[in-house]
């Protein structure tokens, strides 16, 4: 697979994480309005974000995918996150996403959503991508919605009442608009 520098969408820069991401991360992460479903209310602490950010650029460093920052298109300002993640005990995929309040309620999640979904397909190889979200965030259900997934099941997920919608790759259509892959420089 080869190695991307970033997604551009219409609106959006997705990008891998940097070190210098941390504030930005910790702060998005424990902003009341985004805890409340990501971390089921817990204020983590810096040491648990940097964890996680790490993790994920291992991650991506590795096998190509993981949570990436989203920015403003031709901004570097983090406003969000947006990627993947191996589920835990299992061989599946999970999308997940999320954004500043500020910044909700324009369809940019979506926008997200969906150039990840591209590049988990086409890029990635993925032959399926799920997505949970507890019952009462229908926001986020929204979203899976709008990317076409479909709804799989109604379970308890971590104690929470929770469903989870997947997609498999012979049912991935693109979704039309920009999606500019800039690869990365290779290095010898």
């Amino acid at each position: 697979m080869r190695r991307i520098a970033a997604i551009d969408t219409a609106r959006l820069r997705l990008r891998p994480y940097r070190d210098s991401d941390l504030d930005a991360l910790h702060a998005l992460w424990t902003d009341t309005q985004v805890r409340r479903y990501l971390w089921d209310d817990a204020i983590i602490e810096r040491t648990l974000a940097a964890e996680v950010m790490r993790a994920s650029i291992a991650t991506t460093a590795a096998v190509g995918f993981g949570h990436w920052a989203v920015c403003p298109a031709a901004e570097d300002d983090l406003i969000g996150f947006c990627g993947f993640r191996p589920l835990a005990q299992t061989s599946d995929i999970e999308l997940l996403y999320g954004l500043l309040p500020s910044h909700w309620g324009r369809g940019l999640a979506t926008e997200a959503a969906h150039a990840m979904r591209r590049f988990g397909f086409e890029e990635a190889g993925f032959a399926r991508v799920i997505a949970i979200t507890d019952v009462p965030n229908t926001a986020s259900v929204a979203v899976m919605r709008r990317l076409n997934m479909q709804f799989d099941a109604r379970f308890v997920h971590d104690g929470l009442d929770s469903v989870r919608y997947v997609m498999r790759r012979e049912a991935f259509r693109p979704a039309h608009g920009r999606y500019i892959v800039n690869e990365a420089e290779r290095t010898t």
